[in-house]
């Protein structure tokens, strides 16, 4: 673990990629984004484009966002468009000078007016969005629980976007993630009433409801049907495998985080919708979780007590111990990309002034079960030790 200081607390951040790597160092451009906020904290508020190495973080450009602060960004695979979101609205940012060998200069620009994307009567906020730029389609779920799909156009270098598709689908609470699954044709949601949600994009429909705990433990799920404050669950993260598969992150206000893979099949009735199958569920925390990451074949995880953890998405087995990265919550992390011999590492930040860097050595990825059969297997080895001991101290004193 290696924490590198910032200049602000840090609420979302964005893989870039690789800045180059020697056969035992690797650097990375990331994309943050935090501040004090509105307040006269006299904390500035930017969005930051840096490089970061195993112990030290560079600063490339930066963004001045004035009085507001930017709470969210997401980015594509091109890297190229970068919504930005500021409570219940959002802007286009374009970045200029990455993704090439050539030593230009780089920055981040301000490309699109705002456009208000949350309806709530009450505090609205914009909680997620997901970027399909390889079609140009943006997707934004808030407080209001809609689903808002935007097209984004370029004009002469300055974006617009569009709404094409508003519509809910079905929560009875707020949305906090949403995720296209590979093929681009289906969008899940997740929200704080404890379901996820997969709707079409073409149709606007919801084809599919996952109930997320029925897949907790009977004790807690009682609980929850109790509908008591503190047994409130709520959905983190819910992202797709491939088409026909979903994981989903949740836990209540307080106690243990689970991840649980689904399977969705074609149903019978001939009407378009999906059945829900559960396939595993485990424990990935002691403690409720306020970021997650998927990529790959890794759920990387951080939750309220600043610790992050890493998970499997093939069995869900957690994968080392949890680290403690941070002294706040976790906000957000990212996985790096994997360059020759070096594995990846998983960035985390939070609102302690801290982007820290994990390493996933194949020390850390030794999952805890095979830990367990180590220890077991010593443990018969030292029994079977001094039994031996103890029969050849009975025989010399005999």
């Amino acid at each position: 673990m290696r924490p590198c200081p910032t200049q602000t607390p840090i609420f979302s951040i964005a893989y870039l990629g690789s800045a180059g790597s020697s056969p035992t160092l690797q650097r990375h451009h990331v994309i943050y984004a935090g501040g004090g906020g509105s307040s006269k904290t006299g904390v500035g508020n930017a969005i930051v484009a840096a490089e970061v190495g195993e112990t030290d973080l560079v600063e490339l450009c930066r963004l001045d966002t004035g009085a507001e602060l930017c709470s969210l960004i997401c980015i594509g695979p091109k890297k190229k468009l970068l919504p930005s979101v500021f409570g219940n609205r959002f802007r286009i940012c374009k970045l200029s000078g990455f993704g090439t060998s050539l030593q230009s200069q780089r920055h981040i620009a301000v490309a699109s007016n705002d456009y208000v994307s949350d309806f709530k009567n009450e505090g609205p906020s914009i909680n997620c969005c997901a970027l399909d730029d390889m079609r140009d389609v943006l997707a934004v779920g808030g407080d209001d629980g809609m689903l808002r799909i935007w097209a984004v156009s370029n004009e002469k270098g300055r974006f617009r976007c569009t709404l094409m598709k508003a519509f809910s689908p079905g929560h009875a609470s707020s949305i906090t993630d949403c995720s296209f699954s590979e093929s681009r044709h289906l969008l899940a949601t997740a929200s704080k009433d404890g379901t996820c949600l997969v709707c079409s994009l073409s149709t606007g429909a919801t084809i599919c409801k996952v109930s997320t705990s029925c897949a907790m433990p009977l004790s807690q799920a009682n609980d929850y049907h109790k509908k008591t404050p503190s047994a409130k669950l709520l959905v983190r993260a819910c992202k797709f495998v491939g088409d026909d598969g979903l994981i989903s992150v949740q836990s209540r206000s307080r106690g243990d985080a689970y991840a649980t893979k689904w399977t969705l099949v074609a149903s019978d009735d001939q009407g378009g919708t999906l059945d829900v199958g559960l396939v595993a569920t485990r424990r990935i925390s002691r403690h409720p979780v306020s970021a997650v990451c998927l990529e790959g074949e890794l759920i990387v995880h951080g939750n309220v007590e600043g610790l992050v953890g890493i998970a499997s998405t093939t069995d869900l087995s957690s994968l080392g111990r949890h680290v403690q990265a941070h002294e706040l919550p976790v906000t957000a992390l990212v996985i790096t990309s994997s360059v020759s011999s070096i594995p990846p590492r998983v960035l985390s930040v939070s609102a302690d002034y801290k982007l820290v860097t994990t390493s996933l050595t194949p020390t850390t990825r030794v999952t805890m079960a095979r830990v367990y059969v180590l220890i077991a297997l010593i443990a018969f080895l030292l029994r079977s030790l001094l039994y031996t001991y103890a029969v050849r101290y009975r025989l010399w004193c005999g």
